[in-house]
């Protein structure tokens, strides 16, 4: 199977269990009243202004961010891979008295969205190793942006996907080594996931055709690490990339 239809056949048969423990977390209920509770102090910066203005969040998932812009004001569109998990996301939006709209998409194809379309695209979380194309990814983010506007990358930081299903504190995996990994998901699916390093993301947002505008690399837990045996606290748990379209 494709790699991209076999990760959105495991996000359609995961959508119930990350529903409970969204719903447990509680933060989709808040986050359009409390944007800092789903958005870190180093890009509100670049997404605080969104009254009034277009916006699309790719790889939604949660939804979380896409309703804290919504609660800034801005007029959102949602993209996910998972047509459950926008059902979803759709629920808890008519829940909320949000107006978003939700648009099922690969992010290597947003062919149902014009170019120039937006004035601000984010994506990140935890999105990118999803993804076998960060060239394409980008490039179509960047498309659909307007001339001017902001591209906002908050990503989980790809260092840390060193310690993937590591047993202690030694790493697993080699930081060059892009991938894919092929696992098996708890539903017998398999998965596929990429290790992007943070040249590629930068150079991704500038082959888009971006002038960077801002890099950090900031916070120090990430709070879906369940997975994680390694203590990384002194690694850093995000990269943010701010771009804004040249050309």
């Amino acid at each position: 199977m494709e790699p991209h239809e076999a990760n959105r056949a495991f996000w359609d048969a995961s959508t119930r269990w990350w529903k409970e423990r969204e719903d447990k977390r509680g933060l989709w209920r808040k986050a359009h009243v409390d944007p800092a509770s789903v958005l870190a102090p180093a890009e509100m910066p670049f997404v605080k202004d969104v009254d009034g203005k277009d916006v699309c969040v790719l790889g939604s998932g949660d939804n979380e961010v896409a309703f804290a812009l919504a609660g800034m004001g801005g007029a959102v569109t949602s993209v996910d891979i998972s047509e459950r998990r926008l059902e979803v996301a759709a629920d808890r939006a008519r829940t909320l008295g949000l107006d978003v709209t939700f648009v099922r998409a690969d992010v290597t194809d947003l062919r149902a969205l014009a170019d120039g379309s937006f004035d601000l695209v984010y994506t990140g979380g935890h999105m990118s190793v999803w993804v076998s194309d960060i060239t394409k990814y980008y490039a179509e983010a960047v498309r659909i942006l307007k001339l001017g506007g902001l591209f906002v990358v908050n990503d989980y930081h790809p260092i840390r996907r060193m310690w993937l299903e590591a047993d202690g504190p030694e790493p697993r995996n080699r930081y060059l080594h892009r991938g894919p990994y092929q696992y098996t998901s708890d539903e017998g699916l398999p998965t596929f996931e990429y290790h992007w390093t943070a040249a590629d993301h930068i150079q991704a947002v500038v082959d888009a055709g971006c002038r960077i505008v801002k890099v950090d690399e900031h916070g120090e837990k990430v709070e879906d690490e369940f997975w994680l045996k390694a203590n990384l606290d002194k690694l850093p748990a995000y990269l943010l990339i701010v771009g804004r379209k040249a050309s």
